[in-house]
């Protein structure tokens, strides 16, 4: 079987030969539209030297140069489409090596009151966004990101289906990549759709055929001049009287001008996006559900957006001089394309955010789809049973066995941004309604496999494969508290900020049910009041039935599992050999007692020994 590394390789090699060819043949369309415009010129001097015949070779040439133009405008979008291939692959090489450092950080995306993306890292440097991220379009990084921190838990089986579907489909999800990439303006996008709904026309339906009528006034009166039957004047009122009507209108017409100048852009790349995607049969649920959204009354999108980007580059032609004359004077050229325009933003106008929404859901599938090829050894999970149904948003009873289901059962788990080869990977079983009460020393791994599990969760609800070995669980929203900060522009305590948070957490499960990750709480206060309200706050969570963790250095929090049957201790611990610390970074059961504060501030020369020595 190939690997995600050899398929690269494969690829980048076969593209940048594509390229050295694509190259040749502009080199070679560049010299023959050299030779056909000069030969063009040469045949029509000749013609009008006296050998009438070449007037026809001109005509011939000059079409050859004109098909020669549009051939190197092709020719330099394919090379830059492969340009766009040879950097995704040398992308997916590095990252494969967890060297993505450079990738989009999506920090915009952060939300310190989400229920869990800060504690996660899900945003920012380094984060599992920026890993997983290969959205071509703004809009659908924007939706990945929505996905991440949605909480969504229902279809997680859909989902998968589609991530299995695309994730083969190397060629296809790269070719979607590199056409977005060329055609992502980023803002623009959601400018254009504002534009477009707020849109108000000034043309009357009377105008559409105003500009034929008067065009072919114009060439009948052109026609009946050459026949000797009607005098210049009359071509020139009929001139004058069409750049009048043009000057009426030239106000409206090009504010609406260059409005279109700003996105006629967006609508030609998203023309091509859909044509790629029509193109494509799918089987999964969820990618047919966003293709079907690419059609309208039997008429491809794809032809009607390429229809407008039309429209709009017509228009956009007003600022030739000639066009803005003649095409005025006899065809009323302003009107008449400001119709076309007009009467396709009437017609189409109210559904383009819901055929872009579909291009930038299939955007973010192929970052999932990609992010899943890239892993071929991580597990799709399998599910219990639904825990909460999220389209209904009603929550329902975990059911399952009468001896309490399964809400995680994983073996050989790990974090996904970690190095393979320092990765300790984790079993875990968690039943519905249990909480692990998670002791150990600094640095032990406590933190760590908080965020591994919790991340673990995230992916699993968006249908993405986890790292380990084997994964089943039940769908729940994901709820954490571990990191807090104050906010001195809200005059804001740490404290105050952690009972916020709190409080929150209590709410979000008396809504419907969720796994709970906690870290360290009530660290804004002392000791002894912290080592109280975390006590009586886990025994709110276990009388709610709540199922979750939490990670503490205080040993007296696992005092609750003497009373309360569903807490469990669990704990990370710490040896010291020859003088060194140890972590073997395994999760095991009981109370930790090896505490290492104290070791590391007198190994770090921070504090002296109790004999006045500083330990070497």
């Amino acid at each position: 079987m190939t690997t995600p590394r050899e398929a690269y390789a494969a690829r980048l090699k076969g593209l940048r030969e594509e390229r050295e060819a694509i190259s040749r043949r502009l080199h070679l369309t560049a010299l023959f539209r050299v030779l056909s415009f000069l030969g063009a010129g040469g045949a029509l001097y000749l013609a009008a030297a006296s050998h009438g015949a070449f007037a026809a070779v001109s005509l011939v040439l000059l079409a050859l140069f004109g098909w020669l133009v549009g051939r190197n405008e092709d020719l330099k979008y394919q090379r830059r489409k492969r340009d766009e291939l040879i950097r995704l692959n040398e992308t997916e090489t590095r990252v494969l090596d967890l060297d993505y450092e450079d990738l989009p950080e999506g920090t915009g995306y952060r939300d310190s009151g989400h229920a869990f993306s800060e504690d996660l890292d899900l945003f920012g440097p380094g984060s599992f966004f920026q890993y997983a991220n290969r959205c071509g379009l703004l809009p659908g990084a924007e939706r990945l990101a929505k996905w991440l921190t949605d909480n969504d838990t229902g279809s997680v089986r859909g989902k998968q289906e589609a991530i299995r579907e695309l994730a083969p489909q190397v060629n296809w999800r790269q070719e979607y990549y590199a056409v977005a990439r060329i055609s992502d303006k980023g803002a623009t996008v959601h400018s254009a759709l504002d534009w477009l709904e707020g849109y108000g026309p000034f043309t009357r339906p009377t105008y559409r055929y105003a500009p034929y009528l008067f065009g072919l006034v114009s060439l009948g009166l052109l026609g009946a001049f050459l026949a000797g039957w009607v005098t210049p004047w009359a071509v020139g009122g009929v001139f004058l009287s069409g750049l009048v009507i043009a000057g009426y209108f030239a106000k409206r017409v090009g504010k609406l001008a260059a409005d279109a100048s700003r996105v006629q852009d967006v609508f030609e790349g998203y023309a091509r996006l859909v044509a790629h995607v029509e193109d494509r049969e799918f089987s999964s649920e969820m990618l047919c559900r966003e293709q079907g959204k690419l059609r309208k009354d039997g008429e491809a999108v794809s032809v009607l957006l390429k229809r407008f980007s039309r429209h709009l580059s017509a228009l956009d032609q007003r600022n030739n001089l000639l066009v803005a004359l003649l095409g005025n004077g006899f065809l009323l050229w302003d009107l008449l394309k400001s119709r076309a325009v007009e009467a396709w933003i009437t017609a189409h106008g109210s559904q383009v955010r819901h055929w872009f929404g579909g291009i930038a859901a299939l955007d973010a599938w192929c970052s999932l789809g990609n992010f899943a090829f890239n892993h071929p050894d991580y597990t799709y999970p399998g599910l219990e049973v639904a825990a909460y149904v999220g389209d209904s948003g009603q929550p329902v009873s975990l059911g399952g066995n009468a001896d309490r289901p399964f809400v995680v059962a994983a073996s050989g788990l790990a974090h996904p941004l970690l190095p393979p080869g320092n990765r300790v990977a984790n079993d875990f079983e968690i039943r519905e309604g249990g909480f692990f009460v998670i002791t150990g020393a600094n640095m032990a791994g406590k933190s760590t496999f908080l965020r591994t599990l919790s991340l673990s969760l995230v992916m699993a609800n968006c249908g993405l494969p986890v790292c380990a070995t084997s994964f089943s669980y039940t769908p729940l929203p994901l709820i954490s508290s571990m990191r807090t900060s104050d906010s001195l522009a809200r005059s804001e305590s740490y404290f105050f900020a952690e009972l916020k948070r709190l409080q929150f957490l209590i709410a979000a499960l008396e809504e419907r049910p969720s796994f709970v990750v906690l870290d360290e709480i009530l660290k804004g206060t002392n000791s002894t009041d912290k080592a109280k309200g975390s006590r009586l706050f886990l025994g709110r969570l276990v009388r709610m039935g709540a199922t979750g963790v939490i990670a503490t250095h205080d040993l007296s929090l696992c005092q609750v599992a003497d009373t309360e049957p569903r807490v469990e201790n669990w704990h990370f611990d710490a040896e010291i050999r020859q003088g060194e610390l140890h972590f073997d970074y395994r999760l095991k059961p009981g109370v930790c007692h090896s505490m290492n504060a104290s070791f590391l501030l007198r190994k770090m020369g921070i504090v002296e020994d109790p004999e006045g020595k500083q330990p070497s």
